[in-house]
């Protein structure tokens, strides 16, 4: 039996290129509050000892996060995890899922709750009595005709959106040139 070959789509970081100067967490914010989602950033920039790299939601084939949620808010679409902001109950489940800690919770305004009378709401907080919590996850800048606005402003070229076109030809033939040129060095070494 053979079963259709399909591939997500996702965004991958090179951190041996990347700088750590967090642009493509401010394009991320604007893409998103340019779509009508959640103002934040769907990729935060994290730094270690070894280096820095942007952290993202890898859109696993077989996707933690999605196998999890139980009212169907992330659901596999369009080659890739899709998150329903609207109908996210804010449980936190997909968080806890995700091997790689790429989704978070976020709290936007409950429409609900009158603002002005109790100004001293801090959104930033994941869980906060007036504020709805909802997970926050990348989705490739659904809607957005240049595709993922991160890849788009990285000033190194960190960032490389892969495909199920481009995936076996730039992710394989750059592993091969690598792979080549290390045997050939060992083996002119050794000479």
């Amino acid at each position: 039996m053979n079963l259709p070959k399909r591939v997500n789509k996702f965004v991958i970081a090179d951190p041996n290129v990347c700088i750590g100067c967090a642009t493509c967490m401010a394009a991320c914010y604007e893409s998103s509050h340019a779509r009508g989602k959640l103002a934040v950033p769907r990729l935060i920039v994290t730094r270690s000892k070894s280096g820095t790299m942007p952290n993202q939601c890898r859109q696993c084939d077989d996707a933690p996060c999605a196998n999890v949620c139980p009212v169907g808010a992330l659901e596999f679409s369009n080659d890739n995890i899709e998150l329903h902001e609207e109908i996210c109950i804010g449980c936190k489940m997909c968080t806890l899922a995700c091997p790689f800690g790429a989704i978070r919770s976020e709290a936007e305004i409950m429409p609900s709750v009158n603002y002005t009378m109790e100004p001293k709401y801090n959104l930033g907080i994941e869980s906060q009595i007036g504020a709805k919590s909802i997970a926050v996850k990348c989705d490739l800048c659904s809607g957005r005709e240049e595709g993922p606005s991160c890849v788009e402003v990285c000033p190194t070229g960190a960032l490389l959106f892969v495909d199920s076109q481009n995936i076996n030809y730039t992710l394989m033939s750059q592993k091969a040139e690598a792979a080549v040129e290390s045997f050939v060095h060992v083996a002119l070494k050794n000479i």
